[in-house]
């Protein structure tokens, strides 16, 4: 259905990007998570459980992705769902993004929402990396780190066109996320190029190699599991192997027709290795 309402607002004239987002974070809602809004930062929350289940999305990405998977996820854990600072309806609008400020904006709610118990911490792409981060810095605070294509290592990236220039970029970019065989439409490509100021460019002005992750592995001494799609054309296996032979105990799984975003790509098979890993 998000989908479908996606394509229906495209129709009438709406950016394809912002369509989506609205119609992520209307299932949200309407999946009976409840919006929060505290110093800029803005996070939903719903479901049961005596677990609580943190969900941290990636770069140009908001807290409506995971609406996929949190209505199976909320009858059995506590979920929260935030928007990094610069993303979806957090604050700032404008400006640099730092790393720092991620950290902590998530520290700020995980310490809000579970003040007395650690969390399970899931993060996508840059989303994992801020839980890296987090999780090498308050190890206490996090029961279980599942990390699905996770960005954070030290890694030769120039093979990707972050900022496509043009169409056969554009189309590019979209597959190394969305798979090789991937069905892109045309308005989506369109709707790359046009996307100038994404908030991926405000966190590269910030700077980010100081919080490159390889010398803070050694610190998640925490259950980590990686969920990884066997497509990703950013982040490939041979990363995903390389990162988790630096995790020492950690786990790594596969799922075969996904690519970066395994929880929109193959939600099921997503949710079948969450329970398998945190049960």
């Amino acid at each position: 259905m998000n989908y479908l309402a996606a394509l229906i607002a495209i129709f009438l004239g709406a950016n394809p990007l912002e369509a989506f987002e609205k119609a992520t974070r209307t299932a949200l809602r309407k999946g009976g998570l409840t919006k929060h809004v505290e110093n800029e930062v803005v996070w939903f929350t719903g479901g049961k459980g005596e677990r609580t289940v943190v969900l941290v999305h990636g770069v140009n990405d908001q807290a409506g992705t995971w609406s996929d998977v949190t209505p199976k996820l909320k009858k059995e854990f506590r979920l929260v769902a935030i928007d990094l600072p610069g993303h979806g309806e957090s604050g700032p609008k404008t400006g640099p993004l730092p790393m720092r400020a991620m950290i902590d904006a998530l520290g700020a709610v995980i310490d809000r929402e579970s003040p007395d118990k650690p969390v399970i911490l899931v993060g996508n792409s840059m989303g994992g990396w801020v839980s890296i981060l987090y999780a090498s810095e308050h190890p206490e605070r996090v029961a279980h780190l599942v990390l699905e294509d996770s960005s954070g290592m030290a890694w030769d990236v120039r093979h990707v066109p972050l900022f496509p220039k043009d169409r056969e970029e554009a189309l590019k970019l979209l597959r190394m996320v969305h798979g090789p065989d991937a069905k892109i439409p045309e308005f989506l490509i369109d709707a790359v190029l046009k996307a100038t100021e994404m908030p991926q460019k405000r966190v590269l002005e910030a700077g980010i190699l100081e919080w490159i992750v390889d010398s803070r592995l050694p610190k998640l001494t925490m259950p980590v599991t990686l969920i990884w799609g066997a497509n990703d054309g950013l982040l490939p296996l041979a990363y995903a192997n390389t990162l988790q032979s630096r995790i020492a105990g950690s786990k790594l799984n596969v799922i075969d027709k996904a690519a970066h975003i395994p929880h929109r790509q193959a939600p099921a098979e997503f949710l079948r290795l969450f329970h398998e890993a945190v049960r």
